[in-house]
């Protein structure tokens, strides 16, 4: 009956979470409680608190995920598919469950993200709430032949939605598009994509090199999230490839400091860098969507962007060896909406 119970609720919450077009579940025990929430917009919005003396819902995450259940002293991560139902009224949605599970202080908690199977197709760059004049800037970075293209946001604001509408433009031109993402998030047919599956040894890193010899024109890597993806991406981008990828930055300055932390060196980014697009969740469109949005799976998650293109200048500074708090004082920070044609723009007190 325990366990029944950890079924039924653990059900409950992906449901809600579904219907809720929520990213994350964040699932943690204080105290003989089972905390859940849910990351919807960017946003942690709390949905329950339930009794769980025994963790059975946690356990639960770790059983579908193939974790080791009797181990509580380590962190473990997995996978599961989930059959979601939004309604009693719809049909099953199909999910690609995430999840990671730590030993806290007073129980267990875990994350898990979710990847529900979209049908929808994939909206183009000004659908998202990209301006003409952003658009341009981002085509012309689009259409180099080689080099790497950033795009930068906190978690939610939708990175991953921008970069696959830059593949379907670069696609419909007749460019060979191979993608590397954990997980795939919306097959598609106009180019080829590969799943990151770490148990059998297909990391990013690795997926990366057997993508290289696939004669890609564009190579899309879901997060450079470790050194030695930064230096094959790096590579791939100095040796005739458009490579794309996203980080967690929020401007420019912060994105090219991301990747020298991996051991890119100032000189070599400076080369290979075209541009970064900053985006922001737009959430006063959001808010307005939701008093009259009858799902909200259906809604459309517009962005504020800021594009940013590198140019002679900036890549002076990068390249240069000056504490990044000086290279930031040079180059003030667009707003969001306001592109950089020029990549910089003279000091006018809004750079922070």
């Amino acid at each position: 009956m325990e366990e029944l119970s950890a079924v039924v609720l653990l059900q409950r919450i992906l449901d809600d979470a579904l219907v809720r077009g929520a990213s994350d579940v964040h699932l943690r025990l204080t105290d003989g409680l089972l905390h859940a929430a849910f990351r919807v917009d960017g946003v942690i919005e709390p949905f329950l608190t339930v009794p769980d003396q025994a963790g059975t819902v946690i356990r639960r995450v770790k059983a579908l995920s193939r974790m080791d259940v009797s181990e509580s002293r380590l962190p473990q991560d997995g996978a599961f598919s989930w059959h979601g139902q939004a309604s009693e009224t719809e049909a099953e949605i199909d999910c690609d469950v995430r999840a990671a599970v730590v030993p806290m202080l007073g129980g267990e908690a875990a994350v898990l993200r979710l990847f529900a199977h979209s049908k929808s197709v994939v909206q183009t760059l000004v659908q998202l709430g990209m301006t003409t004049p952003e658009y341009q800037l981002v085509k012309r970075m689009l259409f180099r032949h080689s080099g790497l293209i950033l795009v930068a946001g906190t978690t939610g604001s939708g990175k991953t939605t921008t970069l696959y509408a830059m593949l379907r433009e670069l696609s419909e031109v007749g460019r060979r598009v191979v993608s590397i993402e954990d997980p795939v998030e919306i097959p598609m047919a106009d180019w080829q994509q590969m799943e990151v599956r770490e148990r059998i040894g297909v990391t990013f890193e690795t997926g990366l090199r057997a993508l290289l010899r696939q004669d890609p024109d564009v190579i899309m890597i879901g997060e450079i999230r470790d050194e030695q993806t930064a230096h094959v991406a790096v590579r791939a981008a100095l040796t005739g490839h458009l490579v794309l990828s996203t980080t967690h930055a929020r401007d420019i300055v912060g994105a090219a400091a991301r990747l020298v932390d991996f051991g890119i060196a100032r000189q070599l980014l400076a080369e290979v860098l075209l541009g970064v697009v900053v985006q922001e969740l737009d959430r006063s469109r959001v808010a307005s969507q939701l008093l009259t949005a009858v799902d909200a799976r259906a809604m459309t998650r517009h962005a504020s962007f800021a594009v940013l293109e590198m140019t002679t200048e900036l890549s002076s500074l990068i390249a240069a060896d000056v504490p990044w708090g000086t290279v930031r004082a040079r180059v003030s920070k667009p707003q969001p909406g306001i592109v950089a044609a020029h990549g910089v723009s003279d000091l006018d007190g809004r750079g922070r």
